[in-house]
């Protein structure tokens, strides 16, 4: 339905979804959000598409770690056809990478988050990680800081770097390629690594103070450079870089992809079932993608944290639609948050520009994507109340 008194959101939203359409436009009537974007699929079927009044339709905006859970699902798919093997070791198709004891490592370690390459010894530029060989040169050359598969901890940058590079060499196309036949392309969904037309691009517009929470803490950590959290964040320190063109034209796969919430719903919606006759993974490819590999502190982010296979899982930092809830997805910090609940048939996307501008979003969710996480959970099982 379309509501005529909505005065800062436009759209669509199936009745069921009034609710998290009105918890939508509240957060923008609170100034908690601006150039945002709300879509909801249940059982393949778009069910919830919203947006900031004024906003263009066909709007992007760097999603920025979402980025990870788009690569991990071109991944899932070039498995389950048969072109790369997640079980193999990555030094089977990159040889470099066997560097330093990795021989045996496996991409399915690695998209877990526990092979212990949360960031490289060897200090690079900005310039490194945009010329992109520098980077995974690195990656390749550097030890583990602890043995793979005994631990977790987020793979930021590095995540990109990795699957990246074991993709293209596995394949012979870029990032950006595979994302333009496994996703573009089947499912009408844009999605993109390295953009060259600007002209729809939603900048980031930063709001409220720096710092609250476990702020003192983080800066603690990123200032020491010993520190894990340090060495994945500040090797280098992109965040000047991601307000360029040129970061967004780089191909960087853990962190600059472009898109908005439609497309991403809906290509989470085909991991589920079909849509418009397009399914992306089969039943198996499901399980094993979704499955919790590794939950616990995490060695970076000192928090409790859960991995699938490419994706978050929820906890109690970063519920997604609540920690009871049986989801998996990702966080874009402070901008993004996509994820799936098969047994509900729900792929959820939400996209914003506003930034709450805290450093402890490094460790604590974006408070506007839980509240609407859990009010589409509630709208598809009918059991809407108010989540806060």
């Amino acid at each position: 339905m379309t509501d005529p008194e909505w005065e800062h959101i436009t759209g669509t939203a199936a009745g069921e979804f009034r609710p998290l359409a009105e918890r939508f436009e509240r957060l923008h009537r609170e100034g908690a959000d601006s150039g945002a974007e709300l879509c909801v699929y249940v059982h393949g079927e778009e069910r919830v598409a919203l947006r900031s009044r004024g906003q263009r339709p066909d709007r992007l905006q760097n999603v920025r770690s979402v980025s990870k859970a788009l690569l991990s699902i071109v991944t899932h798919i070039l498995h389950e056809r048969g072109d790369l093997d997640l079980d193999a070791p990555m030094a089977d198709v990159w040889p470099a990478f066997a560097a330093e004891g990795k021989g045996s490592l496996t991409l399915a370690t690695f998209l877990s988050h526990q092979a212990g390459l949360i960031g490289v010894d060897l200090p690079l530029t900005v310039d490194d990680v945009l010329d992109w060989h520098p980077a995974v040169e690195a990656l390749a050359a550097q030890r583990p800081y602890w043995e793979p598969g005994t631990d977790h901890g987020y793979h930021d940058l590095t995540f990109g770097w990795g699957v990246g590079e074991y993709l293209r060499r596995a394949t012979g196309k870029s990032v950006d390629e595979l994302f333009e036949t496994e996703l573009r392309k089947p499912l009408n969904a844009e999605v993109r690594i390295g953009i060259d037309d600007f002209s729809r691009l939603v900048p980031f517009q930063e709001s409220g103070p720096a710092g609250s929470g476990t702020a003192a803490e983080i800066l603690h950590l990123l200032g020491d450079r010993s520190s894990l959290l340090s060495r994945s964040q500040m090797n280098p320190n992109l965040l000047n870089a991601e307000k360029s063109l040129r970061y967004l034209a780089a191909e960087i796969p853990g962190c600059n992809a472009v898109s908005s919430a439609r497309p991403l719903a809906r290509i989470l919606a085909a991991t589920l079932g079909p849509v418009d006759g397009v399914r992306l993974w089969n039943e198996d490819t499901l399980r094993r993608a979704s499955r919790l590999r590794r939950r616990g502190t995490d060695r970076v982010f000192a928090r409790e944290r859960a991995y699938a296979q490419g994706f978050m899982l929820p906890d109690r930092y970063l519920p997604q639609a609540g920690p009871d809830v049986a989801s998996f997805g990702h966080y874009g910090q402070d901008c993004a948050l996509v994820f799936a609940v098969p047994e509900d048939g729900l792929a959820f996307a939400y996209t914003s520009t506003q930034l709450n501008h805290r450093l402890d979003q490094y460790t604590k969710t974006d408070d506007r994507a839980a509240l609407l996480g859990r009010a589409a959970v509630a709208a598809v099982r009918q059991t809407i109340g108010d989540p806060q």
